[in-house]
């Protein structure tokens, strides 16, 4: 068993200190030439990973919020669909209904007073007052309004015994079609977002264990420096003359990056502050907005003032021409005539009312969905875009800052070159 005495121990202690000094002695000649070049090699891997990951964040977030915004789309035109649906199932179908029986009971009108005339040319005809060929014209109009009775009649039945109409059906398959499309623009979404969220991860991990390497080589590296503080500082820095040269030229180029990665970064930052703006203010005039009746709304009351117009006109007419065909002034058929005309205009004036009534309900309805709709959306988007424009930002200062780091790592590794302190060899 050995046991140390106090001059044994000074001496074993000055030799652990001696044996790493020689270490790194031989080993400066290789560092100066090129584990420096290694170090900083690293530094500059782990800077890259660094703003990579950086990068994929923000492309990521502005990937995610413009497949938000298409899916938005999808999602909108969806409920236009399912919308224009629901009204034709819940109101304009039954306009529809109505609108046939109504031309049916006109044309029946219609036929009821051709054949009272085709009744009276056949008078005349037997009488000679009229020609055949006036009799026969008579005679082709009622079989014409008769053909046109028979074929909205089996049209309304057609109708009312259809569980599906063709309409309906063609309205079925539109909204089929949005929802098969926003169910593909939610698969690929999604897929889309785990592709990049792994790569996202995986990068994050790479810059992790640069990280760890880079430690590793800044601990070598700081033994260099304090191997050479120790030295005399007369050493001959001629030697590192083209190695000096070298990295002040990367030097250089690396401020030259800085200056690029600002100007760029800026531009970039600056375009997502206009979007941001954007939305900001078409979501101020969403919530400012006062529903006001559509066009089609308005077209259709500015309709129904015209059916009553007219109402009121054929009213007058019919009874001036009741008063006049009692007193023999006018025949049965031109009595008939205006009688017609008002029976026409008041159907008409019922269908334009039901159909304003029926309209105006669905479409508030459907306005207030697309509004709420329109202001979650609106909402989200600036949420989505505050996010990226914070992002942005944090990416640009990662840019900046690398570049300084970097400027400086090559300072510190230049001073260790000269021999000098970091920033006396400038």
């Amino acid at each position: 068993m050995f046991y140390a005495s106090g001059r044994n121990v000074g001496i074993l202690i000055a030799l652990l200190a001696w044996i790493p000094s020689i270490v790194i002695g031989q080993n400066a000649v290789d560092v100066r030439t090129g584990q420096w070049q290694v170090y900083l090699e690293t530094h500059t891997q782990w800077i890259q990973s660094r703003q990579l990951v950086a990068q994929l964040t923000v492309e990521h977030a502005q990937a995610d919020f413009d497949w938000r915004s298409r899916k938005a789309s999808a999602e909108r035109e969806l409920l236009v669909h399912e919308h224009q649906l629901k009204a034709y199932q819940e109101g304009l179908r039954e306009v529809r209904l109505t609108a046939l029986k109504n031309e049916i009971v006109v044309i029946a009108e219609r036929v009821k007073q051709a054949k009272v005339r085709r009744e009276w040319s056949v008078k005349l005809a037997n009488r000679g007052l009229i020609s055949q060929k006036e009799l026969e014209a008579d005679e082709i109009a009622v079989e014409r309004l008769v053909g046109q009775l028979q074929s909205k009649k089996d049209e309304l039945k057609l109708e009312e015994d259809q569980q599906v109409s063709t309409t309906e059906a063609g309205l079925i398959a539109a909204r089929e079609k949005a929802r098969e499309a926003l169910v593909v623009l939610e698969q690929e979404g999604n897929h889309t977002r785990k592709n990049r969220q792994a790569a996202l991860k995986a990068q994050q991990a790479e810059t992790m264990r640069l990280q760890k390497v880079l430690e590793q080589k800044q601990v070598e590296f700081q033994r260099l420096r304090e191997f050479l503080e120790r030295q005399e500082t007369n050493s001959q820095p001629e030697v590192n003359r083209e190695q000096i040269q070298e990295l002040e030229e990367d030097m250089q180029a690396s401020r030259l990056a800085e200056k690029k990665a600002r100007t760029t970064t800026n531009t970039e930052t600056e375009l997502w502050q206009q979007k941001l703006k954007a939305a900001t203010l078409d979501l101020s005039t969403l919530e400012d907005d006062v529903q006001k009746p559509s066009l089609e709304i308005q077209e259709q009351a500015a309709a129904v003032q015209s059916a009553q117009e007219k109402v009121n006109q054929s009213i007058q007419n019919e009874s001036w021409a009741d008063r006049v065909h009692k007193k023999g002034f006018i025949t049965q058929v031109l009595y008939e005539k205006y009688s017609l005309e008002l029976l026409e205009a008041r159907q008409q004036l019922a269908y334009q009312q039901q159909k304003l009534e029926v309209d105006s309900a669905l479409a508030l309805q459907h306005a207030t969905v697309l509004r709420d709709f329109d202001l979650r959306t609106a909402r989200v988007a600036v949420d989505a875009l505050q996010e990226i424009a914070r992002q942005q930002q944090s990416y640009v200062q990662t840019m900046l800052d690398s570049h300084r780091e970097q400027i400086s790592r090559q300072q510190d590794v230049l001073a260790v070159l000269k021999q000098v302190q970091p920033g006396t060899g400038d």
